[in-house]
């Protein structure tokens, strides 16, 4: 699988959920993800692979969109 950068948009199409449900599951490990670089809207392909750990991957389907 290849880990690249993603919007939160993106991040909750992947986990099926809605952008303030997502939002809200990354304020709980902002420690462990860190916060988006300045001016960006996406999370560094680093962070997306952090989010996969804490919240364990999203279905593969979703994944290969």
């Amino acid at each position: 699988m290849v880990i690249r950068a993603m919007t939160l948009k993106e991040l909750a199409v992947a986990y099926r959920v809605s952008r303030s449900t997502m939002r809200r599951w990354l304020t709980l490990h902002t420690d462990e993800i860190g916060r988006r670089p300045d001016g960006r809207q996406a999370y560094t392909a680093r962070q997306v692979e952090i989010i996969y750990q804490v919240l364990d991957l999203p279905e593969l389907e979703t994944l290969a969109k």
